[in-house]
C-alpha cells in the first residue's frame, strides 16, 4: 500500500504552499463593468463545485485596476489575499484595502487583511481550486451593511442597498455575528431546533458528528454512505475527521414557513477517536462555531442553497428563500472512493460503503488505501480540478468506470461500479 503525505494541521482547509496566479496588468480607471446581461448591481456567479467565485477589481497603489477571482466565503471573517496580491496592492505598507463587487466599491483596513493563504485556519486555494487562479478570500463581513442576493439558477450575485429592492421567497429571521459576518438560522428537524450557519463558500453541508449521530442512532434509515463520497467529500484532506465521516439525508428540515426536503450532509468523524472527543470536546467545530452568532451544529452549503434564489438582508436580520428547482438526488453517485488531493494529484482516502452494503462496495474491489488515482475512462487527472475530477467519476448507477490506479510504482486498471447513494 502506498503511503501518501499525511497534514500536519487540525484545520479545514489547509494543506500545501502558497502560490498566486499570475498578475493582470493594472488598468486605469473605473472598474470594468460586465457586457452579460444582468441587472444593475448583478455580476456573474462562478460556481466551482457548488462554491462561490467571483471576478472582482482591486485597486492598485496607482489608482488602476487589478483584476482577480476571489472565493466568497461565508464561514470565516477576515479577507484572505495571496502573498503576491497582498504586495501588490501595499497592503504590507498599510495601504487599506479597496475592490469592486460590480459597482459596488468595498473597503477595509490592512490590519484586518491576512497575508498569505494556506497555514494555521487560513484556506489554501491551491489545494482547494487549482488550476483555477483563486486570489482572494472575499468573506461576508465586508458586506454587512448590504442586501446580498445569490441567484443560483441564473448563476448571479447582487448586492444592494437597504431598501431599493423588495426581496423574494420565504421570508426566514438570522442572527449575524457582527464581528465576523457569519449568520446564522434556526431549523426543526423532528421535534427539536437547531442553529446552522449558511454558508456559500462550502459546496456541501456538515454537520457536527456527535449531534449527528444521535439523530442516525434514531433513524438509522437517514444513513447514505460510510466515507466522504462525491460533493461530500469537499476538501479532500488527510483526515479522518472528513475521510471518515458518515454521508446522510434527513427527509424533511423546517425552516420557519420553509421547508427543506432530503437534504444530505457529511456527519464529521472524531478527530481524536470518539472517547478523546468525549472527553475534550470537538476541536473543529468548537472553534469553527467561535465565529458564529451561536453555538451552531454545523452548516448548510452549497448543495442545498443551489436549489434556491438566497436574499440575505444583513441590517434586518432576514433572509428570503425562493425555490429554484428540486433537488437532485443523485448527486452523490460514483464509485466508492473518498479522494485526498496532495499538490496536484489525488489518492484514495477511504473506500466508501454504501449503508445498506455489507463490507466494501463491489465497485471499488482491487483499490487500496494510499493508491493515486490517475485516470478515469483514459482520462489523465493529475493537475485537474477537484470539480473536474468529480465529474469525471459521476455517473449512473450501475455504469463503470475504468479507474487506472498506481501502486508502489506499478499501475493497475480496474473496472469500478458507479453506486447509487440517493
Amino acid at each position: 500500500m502506498t503511503d501518501f503525505p499525511r497534514c500536519a494541521l487540525l484545520v479545514v482547509p489547509m494543506l500545501l504552499s502558497c502560490v498566486s496566479a499570475p498578475a493582470e496588468a493594472a488598468r486605469k480607471g473605473p472598474p470594468p463593468q460586465t457586457t452579460v446581461a444582468f441587472a444593475t448591481g448583478e455580476i456573474p456567479m462562478i460556481l466551482d463545485a457548488g462554491r462561490v467565485l467571483l471576478d472582482v477589481a482591486f485597486e492598485t497603489p496607482e489608482g488602476g485596476t487589478r483584476k482577480a477571482l476571489v472565493w466568497f466565503n461565508m464561514g470565516m471573517a477576515a479577507p484572505v489575499l495571496t502573498r503576491t496580491l497582498y504586495q501588490e496592492l501595499a497592503i504590507d505598507r498599510g495601504r487599506p484595502l479597496r475592490f469592486w463587487v460590480g459597482d459596488r466599491a468595498i473597503m477595509a483596513d490592512a490590519g484586518g487583511v491576512v497575508n498569505g493563504d494556506g497555514g494555521l485556519g487560513v484556506p489554501d486555494f491551491r489545494h482547494l481550486f487549482a488550476p483555477k487562479p483563486v486570489e482572494a478570500m472575499l468573506p461576508a463581513s465586508l458586506l454587512q451593511q448590504f442586501i446580498v442576493t445569490l441567484d443560483y439558477g441564473r448563476h448571479a450575485l447582487a448586492i444592494a442597498e437597504p431598501g431599493t429592492r423588495k426581496p423574494e421567497g420565504v421570508a426566514v429571521p438570522c442572527e449575524v455575528n457582527s464581528k465576523t459576518g457569519v449568520i446564522a438560522i434556526e431549523v426543526k428537524i423532528g421535534d427539536s431546533v437547531y442553529p446552522l450557519a449558511l454558508d456559500a463558500g462550502s459546496g456541501y453541508s456538515w454537520v457536527r458528528g456527535d449531534v449527528a449521530r444521535g439523530w442516525m442512532a434514531q433513524h438509522p434509515e437517514w444513513r447514505r454512505a460510510f466515507g466522504a463520497v462525491g460533493p461530500a467529500n469537499a476538501n479532500m484532506v488527510d483526515f479522518a475527521f472528513e475521510k471518515d465521516g458518515v454521508v446522510f439525508r434527513v427527509p424533511r428540515i423546517t425552516v420557519g414557513a420553509l421547508s427543506l426536503d432530503n437534504v444530505g450532509a457529511l456527519a464529521t468523524a472524531p478527530i481524536l477517536g470518539v472517547f478523546v472527543d468525549g472527553l475534550l470536546g470537538d476541536f473543529f467545530w468548537d472553534n469553527w462555531r467561535k465565529a458564529a452568532p451561536t453555538p451552531v451544529i454545523g452548516w448548510l452549503g452549497g448543495n442545498v442553497l443551489k436549489d434556491y434564489k438566497l436574499t440575505i438582508d444583513y441590517p434586518n436580520r432576514m433572509t428570503y428563500w425562493r425555490k429554484q428547482r428540486s433537488i437532485d438526488l443523485h448527486g452523490l453517485d460514483q464509485p466508492g472512493l473518498t479522494l485526498v488531493r496532495r499538490d496536484d494529484r489525488y489518492f484514495i482516502g477511504n473506500l466508501v460503503r454504501k449503508a445498506s452494503a455489507e463490507g466494501a462496495d463491489e465497485a471499488i474491489e482491487g483499490a487500496e488505501i494510499g493508491d493515486e488515482l490517475v485516470a478515469v475512462d483514459g482520462a489523465e487527472i493529475r493537475g485537474a480540478s477537484r470539480e473536474a475530477v468529480l465529474s469525471k467519476l459521476h455517473g449512473a448507477p450501475g455504469e463503470r468506470r475504468r479507474l487506472l490506479l498506481e501502486r508502489d510504482g506499478a499501475r493497475i486498471e480496474i473496472d469500478a461500479a458507479i453506486t447509487g447513494y440517493e
